[in-house]
């Protein structure tokens, strides 16, 4: 899974991370371990899950913040959660852009949580920031860690005991998309463009949502707005996903390794029908543990709170809990992806299309609320 508990759990550091010809990191030891095991005993697939007896509960959730909101993919959660959480002590970890790379990171307060926002929908590389947390831990400092479920169990295992000043948050998570894969399309999305590019957004927002795959790319002169890109359809079909996700995720389990869950808040106009015409959307908060509930209740100050059923989690987001269909076709993407990646991922995905303002998204912009509804209720 690369969660890179092994590899934080050696005595000698004989293990490191090495990407396969997929571009998935793999741990592999080098002659001078030791035989100690620690690898193994840390491992989550040589584990059973806990069971968690907790009675969870589940919020849809908006900042009330703009900013927060708007520089997050869907209501603000991770970031309200971490300001509640965080003193300017407290080291928070979670994914960040390095180029076109994704690294966990750490930083100290919540003032510096920016680059951990928004989605992130390639493969990242832990390195040593579960060996840094712990470190913060025993100082007996305040530690946030944002990740996928298997990360999320990876870190909890790799420290062995609970700790009361640690606050980890897990992710419905579609799977881990290829960061060889990810490079590649950006180069195949700059020659379509026309220039190269240099930044890339998953889930951007203009001033209102418009749609749940539009990303913001940037090039040298310009920043296109693009729904479902060449690289979002490649992930979107599982074709590009590591062989451990997918079909094989031990973790699309009601059972969470996180205090908390956080995911888009799918159907939510359908759960509550009185939000159509709403400019923003939601996340879904599920409350794991009584910590991770004690954190959610204090958010009521900056975020509008709605609890519903989990059984609607499950049913407008069913990666929260049950498996869906695998790619039949993922071995042989990546078997002609090594040999051919241009031509493999031209085959497979459609050419991006740029997306302009229509008229609707202008209403959405300039029409306040109570009007988007009645045009929503007449179905214009």
């Amino acid at each position: 899974m690369g969660c890179s508990a092994c590899y934080s759990a050696c005595p000698v550091h004989c293990i490191t991370m090495v990407p396969d010809r997929e571009g998935f990191l793999y741990p592999e030891a080098s002659d001078v371990c030791i035989e100690c095991k620690l690898c193994e005993k840390v491992c989550p697939l040589n584990n059973e899950k806990k069971d968690n007896s907790y009675s969870q509960k589940a919020y849809a959730a908006v900042a009330k913040d703009y900013t927060i909101w708007h520089r997050s993919a869907s209501g603000g959660a991770f970031s309200e959660i971490v300001r509640h959480w965080a003193d300017e002590e407290t080291l928070i970890v979670g994914a960040a852009w390095d180029g076109f790379k994704v690294h966990h990171v750490g930083v100290l307060g919540f003032e510096n949580i920016a680059p951990l926002c928004k989605s992130k929908y390639v493969s990242s590389a832990i390195e040593d920031t579960f060996i840094d947390i712990r470190k913060h831990l025993r100082l007996g400092k305040k530690a946030v860690f944002c990740g996928c479920p298997c990360q999320v169990d990876g870190l909890r295992r790799f420290l062995v005991k609970e700790y009361e000043n640690l606050l980890t948050i897990d992710l419905i998570c579609h799977g881990q998309g290829s960061p060889l894969v990810f490079q590649e399309c950006m180069k195949i999305i700059g020659e379509q463009l026309g220039e190269e590019v240099v930044s890339y957004e998953f889930r951007t927002k203009r001033k209102v949502v418009e749609e749940d795959y539009l990303s913001k790319i940037t090039t040298k002169s310009r920043t296109h707005y693009v729904t479902k890109d060449t690289y979002q359809q490649l992930f979107l079909s599982q074709d590009i996903l590591r062989p451990a996700c997918g079909d094989n995720c031990k973790y699309r389990d009601i059972r969470r390794p996180g205090d908390l869950t956080i995911a888009d808040c799918r159907g939510l106009t359908t759960i509550f029908p009185d939000l159509r015409g709403s400019k923003k959307n939601y996340s879904t908060i599920v409350c794991n543990t009584e910590k991770g509930n004690r954190v959610t209740e204090n958010l009521s100050d900056t975020m509008i709170l709605r609890e519903y059923s989990l059984e609607d989690v499950i049913k407008y987001n069913p990666l929260f809990a049950r498996q869906t269909w695998a790619s039949k076709e993922r071995d042989l993407f990546f078997k002609n992806f090594i040999d051919a990646p241009y031509e493999t991922i031209c085959k497979k995905a459609k050419p991006l299309v740029v997306k302009k303002m229509n008229m609707v998204t202008i209403l959405k912009i300039l029409l306040p609320s109570p009007l988007l509804k009645i045009l929503y209720k007449i179905k214009v």
